[in-house]
């Protein structure tokens, strides 16, 4: 379930709109992989990396896999878990 509280993280657009997108597709039981958000994210790959490395260093999502029959895939964290600043910023 996607938490409102993302807006009041510094995030850019692109950011806001991937973190949007995996936790709709994690609702919808759709395992958020690289390849799944790629065919719904209409941005250019690196872009989409740094939308992605952003919510990783926020911690809003954490990577899962890959292993076993399970490939690697995205998954929101609460809100209690997010890092009110990134790294580095």
């Amino acid at each position: 379930m996607m938490d409102t509280q993302i807006f009041n993280l510094p995030l850019s657009v692109p950011a806001l709109s991937l973190y949007i997108l995996i936790a709709e597709l994690a609702d919808l039981g759709i395992r958020p992989t690289p390849e799944e958000i790629a065919a719904r994210f209409p941005a250019p790959e690196g872009e989409r990396d740094t939308a992605l490395a952003d919510l990783l260093s926020y911690g809003v999502i954490y990577p899962n896999g890959p292993g076993g029959d399970f490939p690697l895939s995205y998954h929101p964290n609460p809100a209690s878990r997010w890092k009110p600043r990134a790294e580095g910023r």
